[in-house]
């Protein structure tokens, strides 16, 4: 009998910390978060964070922060090396090889992205890269707003 008594209060202890915690026992899983509204796309100078990778990353609080700070960091500093480091020096080397900037996106991707086998970070839906002649530099538009150029 000292036995079973032992058991059962094993079993209400273990019973009341799970009450506690907020455990239930049921079969069914927890909801699925609702799906993240996508990011409203900005006309912007391409730089670090604009690219698609680690942006659900960005609202993270408390411990899901802590966790998905650090990933946030290095999606952050791939696209930076790509973005506002490789890109710039290229441009560099071909404006004084050329003595001119690219004069067209399609320019830019061919003589700068492609001959230095750059990979441009993935943007979010509905984004675009071009390539702004006017300023030299490479911008992210809406789909449906790229400027004529």
């Amino acid at each position: 009998m000292f036995a079973s008594h032992k058991s059962l209060m094993s079993s209400f202890g273990i019973g009341l910390i799970a009450w506690g915690l907020g455990c239930t026992p049921s079969s069914a899983p927890p909801p699925a978060p609702p799906p993240a509204a996508p990011a409203e796309v900005v006309a912007q100078q391409a730089v670090a964070g604009v690219g698609k990778q680690g942006q659900s990353l960005r609202n993270d609080t408390g411990v899901a922060k802590m966790i998905s700070g650090p990933a946030s960091v290095l999606f952050n500093t791939k696209q930076k090396a790509v973005l506002e480091i490789q890109i710039p020096q290229a441009l560099k080397l071909f404006e004084a090889s050329e003595g001119r900037m690219p004069k067209s996106h399609d320019e830019f991707m061919q003589r700068i992205v492609q001959a230095n086998n750059l990979a441009l970070p993935q943007l979010p839906e509905g984004a675009v890269y071009q390539f702004n002649t006017e300023k030299g530099e490479l911008w992210v538009y809406p789909a449906n707003e790229v400027p004529e150029q």
